[in-house]
């Protein structure tokens, strides 16, 4: 938690590699602050492969559009040749969890691997 009280999640992005990792909560009031500098680092960074793993245990709607954003710069990656993997990670039995990443992917043309956490 900052200052602000916000809650701001994990982000480790290996431009070498192009693992992107977000895990714990978000909860932001700018949220378009917080995540648009590691968007615009996707749109930057050129390698062969993205993997996004999305560990987040909680999120708001700020968030999910947020997450919506880098899922269009990796979707134009991968139309530029770029191999895409999503890693949507939930509790098990956490259906609306699985939901929410299910309608994200359908939104954004991007299929998803789900993982359940035990």
């Amino acid at each position: 938690m900052n200052e602000n009280g916000d809650i701001i999640p994990s982000i480790r992005f290996n431009p070498t590699t192009g693992l992107i990792r977000i895990e714990g909560r978000s909860l932001m009031r700018d949220v378009q602050d917080f995540y648009l500098p590691f968007i615009e680092q996707i749109k930057s960074t050129t390698v062969p492969t993205f993997i996004l793993e999305l560990k987040l245990e909680h999120f708001d709607t700020g968030t999910m559009k947020c997450l919506y954003q880098m899922l269009v710069a990796l979707k134009e990656k991968q139309s530029m040749g770029a191999m895409i993997m999503v890693r949507w990670f939930s509790d098990q039995g956490d259906d609306d969890h699985k939901e929410m990443g299910e309608d994200l992917s359908s939104k954004a043309g991007i299929g998803f691997q789900y993982v359940t956490n035990k």
